[in-house]
């Protein structure tokens, strides 16, 4: 799977991962039998890391509280590299979208059951009369994981850590947009008074140490893919928070 994050689907062979693991080339292609085996074996493995360090952290709540555990733990497992490239759910996604067989298929139902879990979970919030029932799901939703996705390709190409903080910033902006008056505005004054709020909640779970509590104490990890020397010639990078400041323009305030 690490092959993979790093270099592609294209990058994993049978004799690669035989020389990686220092076992017979035979041997693996006995458990295996082909390359696509190994490749689907490879993303049902990505899954389940996916599910446990993104999905089952917010499964025991509801509502808006799911909702903001949902994106800030998809935060946080780029932030600790659980993968330890940019391939799963940027590139393999690019890459799998427009093509047909089985391992597509396997990345293309990855991706539909993040968005159907992120999708469920604006529903439920809308059921609860935490955020607005006038905006359509699938659109909020999309604004979500466009955030999300911006994070990422701004973090793959500044490798500035402080993106994760104003993507934060930008999700909170766009739920203070949707709340309903159920949810205080001080509530959102801060990711902290946010995070207190969501504590004080009856109802609400435990929230998860390892999005609230761990990141600080986890040492980042070495980025295996080498930054890109920029060309004389290539304008400057802009910053992220430029970026995350045009999406909070987009979020209305609450009335």
């Amino acid at each position: 799977m690490m092959i993979a994050a790093r270099e592609g689907l294209a990058g994993l062979t049978i004799g690669r991962l035989a020389r990686d693991l220092a076992m017979s080339k035979s041997g693996l292609f006995a458990h295996f039998r082909s390359k696509r085996a190994l490749e689907i074996a490879t993303i049902n493995e990505a899954r389940q890391v996916f599910v446990r360090q993104v999905l089952s952290p917010a499964a025991a709540n509801k509502g808006i509280f799911q909702l903001w555990l949902l994106c800030d733990s998809w935060l946080a497992h780029v932030e600790r590299k659980v993968f330890a490239g940019g391939y799963f759910f940027t590139g393999a996604f690019f890459e799998c979208a427009e093509r047909s067989g089985p391992v597509e298929d396997e990345m293309n139902r990855m991706a539909l059951e993040w968005w159907a879990t992120l999708r469920t979970a604006v529903e439920e919030a809308q059921e609860r009369k935490e955020i607005s029932s006038s905006v359509d799901s699938r659109r909020i939703s999309f604004d979500l994981n466009g955030i999300l996705m911006s994070a990422y390709w701004t973090y793959l190409v500044e490798k500035e850590v402080g993106v994760f903080r104003e993507a934060r910033m930008a999700i909170l902006a766009k739920l203070e947009g949707l709340a309903t008056p159920r949810i205080p505005a001080s509530a959102f004054k801060s990711e902290n008074t946010w995070k207190e709020y969501l504590k004080a909640e009856p109802g609400n779970k435990k929230m998860p140490r390892s999005i609230f509590g761990g990141l600080a104490a986890t040492k980042p990890v070495p980025s295996p893919i080498p930054p890109s020397i920029p060309s004389s010639s290539a304008p400057p990078l802009k910053k992220s928070q430029s970026i995350f400041r045009s999406l909070a323009r987009l979020t209305k305030p609450r009335q």
